[in-house]
């Protein structure tokens, strides 16, 4: 479909904009004037990439949010590592742990893997129900991580008689041998400079372009990471399930508890197909059909993202002029603006000299950013809304303070980063290691292109590189699931959640995994965003609740209304709340921040 003339959605929603520093100063301060040209240089051209050939899949928003929300420094490299469970008091209150697990389970006296611990204990301890082991998504994000982000709110949600559990899945995070095919992440980053300005299409030399650029990271990957041995051949999801069975065992407990998000519900989907006698509550939230997983396809994604970019138009017209930056009498009128925008870019790309670092801005970057949004449009909405209305305007001063939401990174990073926050190829590792093996064919990839653009002509060019990344990759894993990915009888019934849409997990993955588990409940979130988490729903909290302690499932045909909208903002009526459902919804309401991610952006 052409985008720009598609229907615009009935239903949607919308966040107030958030607040955006007025500085965003380089962190080097003794810079000859050759690095300094260099440094801006690089940190323009990364623009280019702006997350979308991030390997790194934090589960959420920025960095910045990442690192402050960890609380106190702390050494993971202080720990020693165990094959039991020996906590240390670890950040601010929480405990964390090294654990020793077999790097190839079928050789237990071989190597051994290191996995990151780090749980929020209960502090309900007389009516305490054990552990609940949470994971954010990629594949390859950090569950120690997401802990430090958004476990007093998961904590919060699901009730204080639960321990909040996260661990870094093989190769990732503080999880030991790490999953790096470079050097040093500021060598990805000069790598990711060769990136191309050009959005993927099938008219020009872009599918080359990056087909190459595959080429060179998976020969790296083989190098550094494969091998008989290497980290990469022991990363596959089935490893990363028997090692949650592990751990779950080590903690005594008999069956698995679990709330996953985006891939963290195929991991979910692996766990119980693997282990159906051990699923005790496992929810999976934001859901990815793992047989399109498993085939490496990565093609039904894209199936709702327009209906949620049609939404940004909406909730900016419904919110009116004083919430919205972008506003018009229409959504169609919104809409014609920002296609205005995006094609005077493509024709001439702007400058922003009074950045720091100085950026381009180009149609690829505008892209990306509203593809971005509709991860997390309650916070992420306004953003875009400003940078546009600020390029209609040329107002310098604007972009020039919206830089650092624009682009990422936006400033100079001296210091390496401590070895638990570095980046990593660990998605290359998982998603094409667990794929079916596959060879490039460029008239396979066109199919599979046009396919894409099908569902989406806006999100396809910015989805479509996972299909060369996969095709490019050599290393393949010791141990492959390749059992049916379905369950006649789990101990206990599985919840399936899911937002009525969704950017990169549609509604329809969600429904045809609930029918392969048998007596799986289905709750749908009538919201726009990816999982649950991206629009706060007081019904969807409870609901999870219940089922976490009581193993309720929601009624067939139950569908939860968010609680707050893009741009628009609160549509509960807080006051008229118990104490107790005014903690559960602001607590859902923090979680709208830290939004999973599925892919390499």
């Amino acid at each position: 479909m052409d985008f720009a003339s598609a229907k615009a959605e009935g239903e949607f929603y919308v966040p107030q904009a958030p607040q955006v520093s007025r500085e965003a100063k380089p962190r080097c301060t003794i810079l000859s004037r050759k690095n300094k040209v260099l440094v801006a240089i690089i940190t323009a051209a990364a623009t280019v990439a702006f997350s979308l050939r991030r390997a790194t899949f934090d589960l959420l928003s920025s960095k910045d949010v990442q690192i402050s929300a960890q609380g106190p420094d702390f050494n993971w490299s202080d720990l020693d590592a165990s094959r039991d469970i020996e906590w240390t008091d670890c950040y601010a209150g929480d405990k964390c742990a090294l654990l020793l697990l077999p790097w190839d389970y079928g050789t237990p006296n071989g190597p051994s893997a290191t996995i990151a611990l780090r749980m929020i204990p209960a502090t309900n301890r007389d009516n305490y129900k054990g552990t609940i082991l949470i994971n954010p998504g990629g594949p390859g994000g950090s569950g120690t991580s997401l802990v430090g982000r958004a476990g007093p709110m998961i904590s919060r949600v699901v009730g204080d008689e639960f321990d909040i559990l996260g661990f870094d899945p093989r190769g990732t995070g503080a999880s030991t041998p790490s999953a790096n095919c470079f050097g040093t992440d500021s060598q990805r980053n000069l790598w990711n400079l060769q990136d191309d300005h050009r959005l993927l299409n099938l008219t020009d030399d872009t599918v080359e372009f990056q087909w190459a650029r595959a080429n060179v990271v998976a020969q790296r990957c083989e190098a550094k990471i494969g091998g008989e041995w290497g980290i990469a051949r022991f990363m596959s999801t089935a490893d990363v399930a028997r090692d949650m069975l592990e751990i779950v065992q080590k903690l005594g407990q008999e069956k698995l508890q679990y709330w996953g998000f985006s891939y963290g519900s195929v991991l979910g989907q692996y766990f119980s197909a693997i282990y159906p006698d051990k699923v005790g509550r496992v929810i999976i939230d934001g859901v990815y059909d793992s047989h399109n997983y498993r085939a490496g396809r990565w093609d039904s994604n894209l199936a709702d993202v327009d209906a949620v970019i049609s939404s940004f138009f909406h909730f900016c017209h419904q919110a009116g002029p004083g919430k919205c930056s972008l506003y018009d009498s229409s959504p169609e009128k919104i809409r014609a603006r920002y296609f205005n925008v995006l094609q005077a870019v493509e024709a001439e790309p702007v400058p922003v000299p009074r950045a720091e670092p100085p950026l381009l801005i180009t149609r690829k970057v505008l892209q990306a950013q509203l593809f971005h949004a509709t991860y997390k449009p309650l916070t992420a909405f306004g953003v875009v809304a400003d940078t546009i209305r600020a390029l209609e305007q040329q107002d310098q001063v604007a972009l020039a303070r919206l830089a650092p939401r624009i682009v990422d990174p936006t400033e100079c990073k001296c210091a390496a980063p401590k070895p638990w926050d570095a980046g990593n190829e660990a998605w290359n590792a998982i998603a094409c290691g667990d794929a079916d093996p596959r060879v490039f064919d460029a008239s396979d990839f066109a199919q599979h292109y046009l396919d894409l653009a099908r569902d989406s002509d806006f999100a396809a060019p910015l989805w479509a590189g996972s299909h060369l990344d996969c095709a490019a990759w050599r290393v393949r894993p010791k141990w492959r699931y390749t059992g049916p990915l379905e369950a006649q009888n789990t101990s206990h019934p599985l919840l399936v959640v899911s937002p009525r849409y969704d950017p990169v997990c549609p509604l329809r993955d969600a429904k045809a995994v609930q029918e392969r588990y048998r007596g799986a409940g289905l709750l749908v979130q009538n919201s726009h965003g990816h999982c649950s988490l991206s629009a706060p729903s007081l019904c969807t909290a409870k609901h999870v609740r219940a089922y976490m302690v009581d193993g309720t499932l929601p009624e067939p045909g139950t569908v939860c209304e968010a609680d707050e909208l893009p741009f628009v903002g609160a549509v509960a009526n807080v006051r008229a709340m118990s104490q107790e459902d005014t903690e559960l919804l602001e607590a859902m309401r923090g979680l709208s921040e830290v939004v999973p991610m599925l892919g390499k952006h």
